[in-house]
């Protein structure tokens, strides 16, 4: 499956925050029965923004907009840095030292690597802040700090086993040969539980600080996002072609026998 696609992310992260139907301004009862507004004081809301206007009043229908434009732009500049950064980490993915015992291949953790454009500071590096201000480029600091954080503690502990039918009956020494593709998923990492849509949202938080406006709402809204995108990444993403070779087998004229000590490298993410 290709990598997790930045249009997918934004769009699903502003559903999840306009699902929360976040009311501006907040707390507002409504105007007196003196309020002198006119029918030319009022517009329809615009359905798809990401807040709720208080009224038709124009001014809370354009704060609404205007604040919720803003909210796009940042999940939309986090998402294109996410979706960059994961296609070229997948683009250059690949498995070394994986041991091999018979048709038994280990990867352990640390066997997958990859380049550094899933770490925080390279997501965070790709995130389009010309004239913005500080307040967008902290919440982006946060949000993509927090992703490359879970990110690397889960590729680092990722672990799996392969299986290598080339290296079942042997001799002398296991010839190249493939693995059997298997979904990312069937392998394991302790870094699974911080991709947890509640963890991301806590190292966001963590990172931020003191809570600024809707950050609990933008924070919990992206993190969904990207941990539900995650997942589905995981179970239809296949490791493939990790080349097995080497180690040591009976040499004739004993008969084949498993292999042991070979060692697998390189495959694909595809």
């Amino acid at each position: 499956m290709p990598a997790i696609q930045s249009q997918a992310l934004a769009q699903l992260a502003k559903l999840n925050f306009k699902a929360k139907a976040i009311q501006l301004p907040m707390n507002f009862n409504g105007f007196t029965d003196q309020a002198p507004f006119t029918a030319k004081d009022q517009k329809a809301p615009d359905p798809a923004t990401l807040f709720v206007p208080s009224s038709t009043l124009n001014y809370h229908v354009d704060t609404s907009d205007v604040i919720g434009g803003n909210v796009e732009e940042l999940i939309d500049a986090c998402s294109n840095a996410i979706g960059n950064g994961m296609t070229q980490w997948q683009s250059g993915a690949k498995f070394v030292g994986v041991m091999i015992n018979g048709p038994v291949g280990m990867a352990m953790p640390g066997s997958l690597v990859a380049p550094p454009s899933m770490m925080g500071p390279m997501l965070f590096s790709q995130v389009s802040m010309a004239g913005k201000q500080p307040e967008f480029i902290k919440y982006a600091r946060s949000i993509t700090f927090a992703i490359g954080t879970a990110f690397q503690v889960w590729q680092t502990g990722y672990m799996a086993i392969l299986t290598f039918p080339g290296g079942s009956a042997c001799s002398v020494t296991m010839v190249p040969s493939p693995s059997v593709p298997l979904p990312i998923i069937a392998g394991f990492s302790p870094g699974d539980a911080m991709m947890s849509a509640a963890a991301l949202n806590g190292l966001m938080l963590a990172n931020h600080g003191l809570p600024g406006y809707h950050a609990m709402a933008v924070f919990d809204a992206f993190a969904q996002a990207f941990s539900t995108l995650f997942m589905a990444w995981k179970g239809s993403t296949i490791i493939t072609a990790v080349m097995g070779a080497g180690g040591v087998a009976p040499p004739p004229p004993l008969p084949p026998a498993p292999v042991v000590m070979a060692v697998g490298n390189m495959g694909s993410l595809p």
